[in-house]
């Protein structure tokens, strides 16, 4: 999930958009078609992915 962008609504068990899954496979769900996320989840990656702008803009500030 670190390497493309955070979705808050992707897949409980892997992260990736509904859109992007067909069926994938994690350790520990094993093969699994995509599910909706928990509304912690949902809430915690909105959180993450509103921290990560935070700090990149912070980032941009310090190069300037």
């Amino acid at each position: 999930m670190a390497d493309r962008e955070i979705t808050p609504s992707a897949c409980r068990h892997c992260g990736i958009p509904e859109r992007e899954h067909a069926q994938r496979w994690t350790p520990i769900p094993g093969w699994h078609r995509w599910e909706a996320p928990t509304t912690y989840q949902i809430k915690r990656r909105m959180q993450i992915r509103r921290d990560l702008r935070t700090v990149r803009a912070a980032r941009l500030l310090e190069d300037q």
